[in-house]
């Protein structure tokens, strides 16, 4: 895909750095020269502009990108301004750094195809992290609207057990997405109704986060 990546505090950075690294064509924009000069390496194209200057847009070749993402940091109005203005070119997808969900639901309606609060979403994995250790959590991804995906070693009190005789579905309305059997050369796979858990296979199961909670207290 080709991306232009608008603003390059920490979040637009490491955005840019890791899709170009996952392949795709990226355009790194920013009117702080020494930022510009720090991304240069990690991605295809880097440019220093002033990303309120509809003009400068223009000859940048924004009109031809199919994901434009953007990081002003604090500067909400300038967020509002470009995604107005980014949506009225025909970009396909624009997706926003917000603060706070407030400025979230602004940027939607203004045309915002994707919004992201990166420090909410940060402090809500590590609380969960931290809720969820006795059962040897590894991660957790927010999916919204309530539903989370968690990824845990499988508790003492499951190992041994069929995935059938959990049960997980019908008493907890969860699902075990996929196992990861214990040991290093092992594949994640859709586990089967037969499989029986050992103690130090990975699990991912995802639901409501209400769910989850339950289902941990039972596990303790």
């Amino acid at each position: 895909m080709r991306i232009a990546v608008l603003g390059l505090e920490d979040f637009g950075f490491h955005v840019a750095s890791t899709l170009s690294e996952l392949g795709d064509d990226v355009m790194a924009v920013d009117r702080d020269t020494d930022k510009v000069q720090d991304i240069m390496r990690h991605v295809g194209k880097a440019m220093v502009a002033d990303v309120t200057d509809r003009e400068a847009l223009k000859d940048l070749g924004i009109r031809n990108m199919d994901v434009v993402v953007v990081d002003v940091g604090e500067r909400f109005e300038t967020s509002v301004l470009l995604t107005h203005y980014l949506r009225e070119l025909g970009i396909p997808r624009v997706l926003v750094k917000a603060t706070n969900a407030d400025q979230g639901k602004i940027l939607t309606l203004i045309g915002a195809s994707d919004v992201v609060q990166p420090e909410r979403e940060s402090a809500v994995k590590t609380a969960h992290l931290i809720h969820y250790s006795r059962s040897k959590l590894l991660d957790a991804m927010a999916l919204g609207d309530g539903y989370f995906a968690l990824t845990l070693q499988t508790p003492p009190s499951l190992a041994g057990r069929m995935v059938a005789d959990l049960d997980l579905l019908d008493r907890y309305h969860l699902h075990l997405l996929a196992v990861k059997p214990a040991g290093e050369s092992a594949a994640p796979c859709v586990p089967d109704p037969s499989y029986t858990l050992a103690k130090d296979d990975t699990l991912v199961v995802m639901g409501e986060e209400a769910k989850l909670i339950e289902l941990h207290q039972k596990l303790k």
